[in-house]
């Protein structure tokens, strides 16, 4: 196996702030049972990222930023001459530390889940202020940071704003990614998230965004 020609997914902790009903750290309430895992250290980070091309910090239970070693595995990563980027939605860090962040390597690709418009994102990704992610998206863009995207999942309550979501995105030079989930083609029950829209009319709404 070629370990030279791929990239690693991380989940560099077990913290998060959010409480997004449908993530597995909501399975792991319901259970009563603790969060398992914990931050990844500098020097475990050091030995993995020599057998791969690059790194995508994008959490399964946890949010990247409060890993206490995510700015210095993104200065490895700039020193190594490795890809890296950073999936996020949490908004508990202060702005000081994103400064840092975006700055420690210019070339970490940022994804920000904003679920809906700034305003309405906190609805699915509770305790999250989905303006201040934005705000934070914005000055990626401004202290240089090369790619800089809006991950926008659909669900219900959004579904009727993508195409203002998308032109924020636009005004701003961010990209914008509209994701349509695979988990409602596998459960017909009632749900309040379920986008009301065909799976077609939103794989079409996709193909626009993309072009």
């Amino acid at each position: 196996m070629n370990f030279k020609n791929r990239i690693v997914n991380i989940d560099a902790s077990n913290k998060c702030t959010l409480e997004c009903p449908k993530c597995m750290r909501q399975d792991y309430k319901r259970m009563g049972k603790k969060v398992p895992g914990g931050d990844l250290s500098i020097d475990n980070f050091n030995k993995l990222i020599d057998y791969f091309n690059g790194a995508c910090f994008c959490g399964q239970i946890s949010d990247p930023i409060f890993n206490v070693n995510l700015i210095e595995f993104l200065k490895i990563c700039k020193q190594k001459k490795k890809w890296c980027s950073v999936h996020t939605a949490a908004s508990h860090k202060k702005i000081e530390w994103y400064e840092e962040a975006f700055k420690a390597n210019l070339d970490t690709e940022w994804i920000f889940g904003i679920d809906g418009l700034p305003h309405q994102s906190f609805i699915y990704r509770v305790n999250q202020d989905g303006e201040k992610v934005f705000e934070m998206a914005k000055l990626a863009k401004k202290l240089g940071v090369k790619k800089v995207v809006w991950q926008y999942i659909v669900f219900g309550y959004n579904e009727k704003y993508i195409d203002k979501a998308k032109k924020l995105a636009l005004d701003n030079n961010i990209l914008f990614e509209l994701n349509i989930s695979g988990r409602w083609n596998l459960d017909n029950s009632y749900d309040p998230y379920r986008p009301k829209q065909s799976k077609n009319k939103l794989r079409g709404m996709h193909d626009k965004v993309e072009a």
